[in-house]
């Protein structure tokens, strides 16, 4: 997944984390935490792009 991608779904984490603080909803608190995790979880996972992956089969 994108580095911009990653960093919308943390900020929208951290959005509705504050939010529910403010009004008092502890299942969108639960919500944005978990984004924030989801987040953080993508962010220890290996690139996918390896523009030389395939250059094996070319020689």
């Amino acid at each position: 997944m994108g580095t911009i991608k990653r960093a919308t779904r943390r900020v929208a984490g951290k959005t509705k984390e504050v939010i529910a603080e403010v009004v008092g909803d502890g299942k969108l608190q639960e919500e944005g935490q978990a984004e924030q995790r989801k987040s953080e979880e993508e962010d220890k996972e290996p690139g996918t792009l390896n523009p030389l992956g395939n250059l094996h089969r070319l020689t």
